[in-house]
């Protein structure tokens, strides 16, 4: 089989659907899985002692992106095979949908931890259950159209491209109004510290914040990306280039799951806890100690 693409299944001597504009690369798809393994491991770890159920999503997202780019890898030798890439296509898109899900119930853990519930718009419970609810229905555009064009009938692959742009649009949106979100209850608390705050000003709060909206921007990033890669469509720039997906997706969704090991909110959870029980004065001041990352 020759390296030049597009590769895809031929019947009668046409190409129903084009699956890939170029052979992927085996040793990226590899180290991905590597990165994405060490850093899911390094989540599965602090998950019970800092009790941060919450990030369960954000490991399953892991677990989906190191399955997704050994379907990449895998899809070296077989390009034109159809089961590598469903699994790299359904996985890859399903997985920031799954790590987004751990961010929006971040804010209102955090929120809530430093009793400040009443600077949100909404309540933070509120707030959790509408974002997890918008993004089950962001998955599910995903997992949908990632698996229509397996079909090789056109107007299912045309409907397919419909359904993943409309979710990428829709996960874009719910983003960019969750980073507002976030800036305004930070700013909030910085006019009127909580009662949690003030027991301890040593607490690195903002840090906290200023994660959860540098990692929420760079899943805007990778989603208006990949929505110009599905507008673009078939011989465009972004689907004819392998770089792309490595450098706007791979790259800024290992660094999501990164930021958390290094800065892990379950950290200034457990703090927050301790101080609005009143018994702060004999807690070690965990946010005060630098988490070294696993990876």
């Amino acid at each position: 089989m020759s390296d030049q693409g597009p590769f895809g299944p031929i019947v009668n001597g046409t190409m129903v659907v084009v699956f890939y504009e170029y052979r992927p690369s085996q040793s990226a798809g590899f180290a991905f899985v590597a990165l994405f393994a060490l850093a899911t491991l390094g989540h599965i770890i602090y998950l019970f002692p800092l009790r941060a159920w919450s990030f369960i999503p954000l490991i399953l997202g892991g677990i989906a992106e190191l399955f997704g780019y050994y379907g990449r890898a895998m899809s070296h030798d077989a390009p034109d095979k159809v089961g590598p890439w469903i699994l790299q296509n359904l996985l890859i898109l399903a997985a920031p949908p799954l790590i987004s899900a751990t961010l929006y119930m971040t804010l209102g853990r955090i929120t809530s931890a430093l009793g400040a519930g009443r600077y949100m718009p909404i309540g933070p419970g509120w707030l959790t259950a509408l974002y997890v609810l918008i993004d089950i229905g962001t998955l599910g555009t995903q997992l949908a159209g990632s698996v229509l064009p397996a079909s090789s009938d056109p107007a299912a692959i045309a409907l397919s491209r419909k359904v993943v742009i409309g979710g990428l649009f829709g996960q874009l949106g719910a983003l960019v109004i969750f980073i507002l979100i976030t800036w305004l209850v930070k700013h909030r608390i910085d006019k009127e510290p909580t009662r949690v705050i003030l027991e301890d000003m040593t607490v690195r709060w903002k840090n906290h914040f200023r994660a959860l909206m540098l990692v929420t921007l760079l899943i805007i990033v990778r989603s208006i990306v990949r929505a110009a890669e599905y507008l673009q469509g078939e011989g465009g720039t972004i689907m004819s280039n392998e770089v792309f997906i490595y450098l706007f997706d791979a790259t800024l969704m290992w660094l999501v799951m990164v930021a958390f090991l290094v800065l892990h909110p379950g950290r200034l959870i457990r703090h927050a806890r301790q101080l609005s029980r009143g018994d702060g004065s004999n807690f070690k001041r965990m946010s005060e100690v630098p988490l070294q990352p696993l990876i």
